[in-house]
């Protein structure tokens, strides 16, 4: 890659001012709804380290970076010791670590000798073949010695592959998962206010108390209708809100990177239209890797199913949830599995590919898979969640749609969105757990150690 490409990405060397027009930071300042993720907090205290942050394609990965890169500017940083490369174009680890020297010369040559700090943001390096060469290479040498870097990447597939050969050289650098919003963070942004209960308050609340907090959350119930339908992708928020709908425009623009991805890794896209052809009556539902493979044409065995599905996870697209042996305190991969996708936005992508519309009660439990998430302990390395949350049934088929692990505490959720609630739809919960959470459309109680919760206040808790 010639450098005068690199300089072409970087308009601030030349003049600081440039960065506020550069094209994510119009649109973030055009934009109605204005998204700063937590994550952000750690990553402006610039300590030198290398940083990876993984997200699905189109969550806002570029934004953030760009929105760093002015921090860094209107704090006074050198704008030569900030770089920023996208590298879709970059082939191989050679090119990188030739792209990277080259850079490191330029800033010599400003003051005959390295600034003091760099910071560097290289966008999609996983489309770099091996790139963790040349990272390594540059740390064993000294010129990552005080250098902030972040690499950012739409699969944890070849992220966490890659960035497992750099042991000890990640100094404060951490692994960062950038999810879509949780609808505590639509409600608290795009109202501007701050919501100071948590999860933790549930379990230490009576039955009245419980009623109070609903009664001072209830202010939010309409908000919820527009997160349903809008999901948590910054972009599709704002698209949403512009328009009272997600444009076809949307739609197609996330199709395309769907298709993409599954290309890049060498997929045949027949066979996955196949299974995205399944997925309307997959959603929430338990199934096998067998009985999929025995039902498309062109799969031979269910290693095919298992190797696109988790693709598919890496790929921050769909969530793969495990049976829990509550007995064992452990999973078992080989009983039957769930599937979600992450947002609604994938959902709508789905419903356009086949035509068949998601129920109601499958978006309602996506939307609460999504949230459950949090407690997961290593969603960062992609969504086949081998570490939860899970799901449980019986032999006799009685299910629990959620569990997830609070404090090596293992909590049951059910999902009953609907008008009336009896005894029997938190029995299995009280028989098998002794407690559990319900989440309702309308109804809340706390009795026999099962806490009932219409949705939007429990996801206010999340």
């Amino acid at each position: 890659m010639e450098f005068s490409f690199v300089q072409r990405q970087n308009p601030w060397w030349k003049d600081k001012n440039l960065i506020d027009i550069d094209m994510h930071i119009k649109k973030f300042k055009s934009s109605q709804f204005k998204h700063f993720p937590h994550f952000m907090k750690t990553l402006e205290k610039f300590k030198p380290g290398i940083y990876i942050l993984r997200g699905p394609r189109q969550i806002g990965k570029t934004t953030v970076l760009k929105l760093l890169i002015r921090k860094l500017i209107k704090l006074g940083k050198n704008p030569v010791s900030i770089l920023y490369v996208s590298l879709d174009m970059v082939e191989d680890n050679k090119e990188l670590l030739e792209l990277l020297l080259n850079y490191f010369n330029f800033i010599e040559s400003f003051g005959n000798k390295k600034e003091k700090t760099t910071y560097i943001f290289l966008d999609e390096i996983s489309s770099v073949k091996d790139w963790q060469k040349a990272i390594k290479h540059l740390f064993d040498t000294g010129l990552l010695e005080n250098s902030f870097v972040i690499l950012t990447g739409s699969s944890a597939y070849d992220l966490k592959r890659s960035a497992e050969r750099l042991p000890g050289r990640r100094l404060a650098g951490v692994d960062i998962a950038y999810l879509p919003l949780t609808f505590k963070e639509f409600v608290e942004q795009k109202n501007n206010v701050k919501i100071r209960y948590n999860f933790k308050d549930l379990f230490l609340l009576k039955e009245k108390e419980l009623k109070q907090l609903a009664l001072q959350l209830s202010m939010y119930k309409d908000e919820f209708t527009t997160y349903l339908n809008s999901g948590g992708f910054p972009k599709v928020i704002n698209d949403y809100l512009e328009n009272s709908s997600i444009t076809g425009e949307t739609i197609n623009t996330y199709k395309a990177y769907l298709y993409g991805d599954i290309e890049r890794f060498n997929r045949s896209r027949f066979i996955m239209n196949q299974l995205l052809y399944k997925f309307p009556q997959l959603i929430g539902q338990r199934f096998s890797w067998n009985s999929i493979a025995s039902e498309i044409e062109g799969i031979n065995s269910k290693n095919t199913v298992e190797s696109y599905m988790q693709l598919l996870g890496m790929n921050f697209l769909i969530g793969i949830l495990f049976f829990y042996d509550f007995s064992k305190k452990h999973i078992k991969p080989k009983k039957q599995k769930k599937i979600y996708p992450i947002d609604t936005i994938i959902t709508k992508v789905i419903e356009n590919i086949t035509g068949v519309q998601i129920q109601l009660p499958q978006q309602i439990e996506q939307t609460v898979f999504l949230h459950l998430l949090r407690f997961s302990k290593e969603f960062s390395n992609g969504l086949v969640l081998y570490s939860g949350p899970y799901f449980w049934y019986s032999q006799k088929g009685k299910e629990i749609d959620f569990l997830i692990n609070v404090n090596e505490k293992i909590i049951p959720i059910e999902v009953k969105y609907q008008n009336k609630i009896s005894h029997s739809d938190f029995l299995t919960m009280k028989k098998t757990f002794n407690s559990g959470i319900l989440i309702t459309k309308n109804t809340l109680f706390k009795k026999e150690n099962i806490i009932a919760l219409p949705i939007e206040i429990f996801l206010l808790l999340i």
